[in-house]
């Protein structure tokens, strides 16, 4: 489906009409987004319970960035595997290319502004909404604001350059940020921190306006809010701020998982929406993460202790020796990618020891392993200098969120603090690298919508 923006009409002044019917039956990712029109008759969301309907589209808003996950160096593939990708683009992310899109286009920036798209217009029609401000009305506004900066953080965690722990952010390009689902709005791209102080933006007002429960899981919560801006300040080196919000959002959602209580024999221990997901979401389906030649890096699961239940739980050891990861958080065969407890656990963790307060730092660390590591072998953390805390929460993050994309940001962050290697992939005997703070850790803007729109490139 492609050209989705010219066909909406102008009301009061802005362009609020759009799509409401393929809310209804599902959308499929859409080529040049940015410049896209209809081609099916258009029904007009006017009421609460349509922008309700909106929202509810899981097909657009429950999917998240794969391509992160592909070029982090937490899985292999083999040169059978490498060769049997579907996609060009999955072949061409593997070894960090600079021409990324042998195909012209990605999935994942098409994806991000259809939903940055559907939450606009929402916003819209709701601003434009002239019956009572109900809770209903608040929940769905902050629910708009909640997608929109979700899908902001991941456009920028992908098509900019790291965020810099030294400044200079306001010179560095960021992504295009669309205030409107205006087909006239210049497509002008911002600065990298004009970017993210709209992804702040929108996930405070989303804070400020969600409920803390809700059902299902595939909708936001203030928690789900609060969770995600974690993510963002920790990846913006506001350690204060990531802790307070994670604590936060583990305070509101109580549910905990503990890994004693789960077959983590099986082939699929998850299931979808159980007590460790806050917020539902999937990446965005490739093959190269359905692949049985996909192996889990070596240096990964050596980290993995004997008694450490996500071992089992996560991995299917393969005839050869080599791990295959299996047990998805979403119980499916796609990787989970929302927010889970143990996310929450470690972003609080790193957060406070970054800060200076290793005793609670470890307290919360050792809160999160003693739901991960077999009951009668486990013995809490002790003893450990601040320098240990870390290194171990360092360690636990690359264990624990294996396969969400999150590998990317921490590497992209790390890198800064010199807490990373040069990254190396072998294919067909051809020897590939990716150093810290490479250029390459941001993705380039799709060429076609670059011609097409005038955006600027990375520089």
């Amino acid at each position: 489906m492609k050209n989705i923006l010219e066909q909406m009409k102008r009301k009061k002044g802005r362009l609020t009409i759009l799509l409401f019917c393929f809310s209804l039956i599902g959308l499929m990712s859409c080529e040049e987004f940015l410049d896209a029109k209809p081609d099916q008759s258009l029904v007009v969301p006017k009421t609460l319970a349509d922008v309700q309907s909106l929202l509810d589209n899981t097909n657009v808003f429950n999917g998240q960035a794969t391509l992160p996950s592909i070029a982090s160096e937490e899985v292999w593939i083999s040169d059978a595997g490498y060769a049997s990708l579907s996609n060009p683009i999955e072949q061409a992310v593997y070894i960090w290319s600079d021409d990324p899109y042998p195909s012209g286009f990605s999935g994942d920036w098409n994806g991000l502004y259809e939903q940055v798209f559907y939450a606009n217009v929402a916003l819209e029609v709701l601003e434009d909404f002239e019956g009572e401000k109900t809770e209903l009305y608040n929940v769905l506004l902050g629910s708009a604001y909640f997608y929109r900066g979700y899908a902001y953080l991941q456009l920028v965690s992908e098509f900019a350059m790291p965020y810099q722990k030294v400044g200079g952010n306001e010179s560095l390009l960021g992504i295009v940020l669309k205030s409107t689902a205006d087909v006239n709005e210049n497509l002008e791209r911002a600065n990298l921190q004009e970017s993210y102080d709209q992804i702040y933006s929108d996930l405070n007002r989303a804070v400020e306006l969600l409920p803390s429960t809700n059902a299902p899981k595939t909708r936001p919560t203030k928690a789900i809010a609060l969770g995600v801006l974690s993510r963002v300040y920790l990846n913006t080196f506001q350690y204060e701020l990531a802790a307070k919000s994670s604590i936060e959002a583990l305070g509101i959602y109580t549910d905990r998982l503990d890994f004693n209580n789960i077959d983590v024999e099986a082939r699929r221990p998850f299931t979808r929406f159980d007590e460790e997901t806050i917020f539902y979401s999937t990446l965005f389906s490739y093959s190269y993460l359905r692949s049985t030649q996909v192996f889990v890096d070596s240096a990964l699961i050596d980290l993995f202790e004997e008694n450490d239940l996500r071992k089992p739980a996560f991995f299917d050891e393969t005839s050869s020796g080599n791990f295959n990861y299996t047990g998805k958080l979403s119980g499916a065969t796609q990787n989970f990618g929302g927010i889970s407890v143990g996310e929450l656990y470690l972003n609080a963790a790193e957060a406070l020891v970054r800060t200076g307060e290793d005793d609670q730092a470890l307290s919360m660390l050792n809160d999160l392993l003693s739901l991960r590591y077999q009951s009668d072998s486990w013995v809490p953390l002790a003893e450990l200098n601040l320098e240990e805390v870390l290194e171990r929460i360092l360690q636990e993050r690359r264990k624990e969120l294996i396969g969400r994309g999150l590998r990317w940001m921490d590497l992209r962050r790390l890198n800064q603090e010199g807490e990373t290697e040069t990254l190396v992939r072998e294919v067909n005997g051809i020897r590939y690298e990716l150093a810290p703070n490479s250029p390459r850790y941001a993705f380039p803007i799709p060429l076609d919508e670059i011609s097409r729109s005038g955006i600027i490139q990375n520089p």
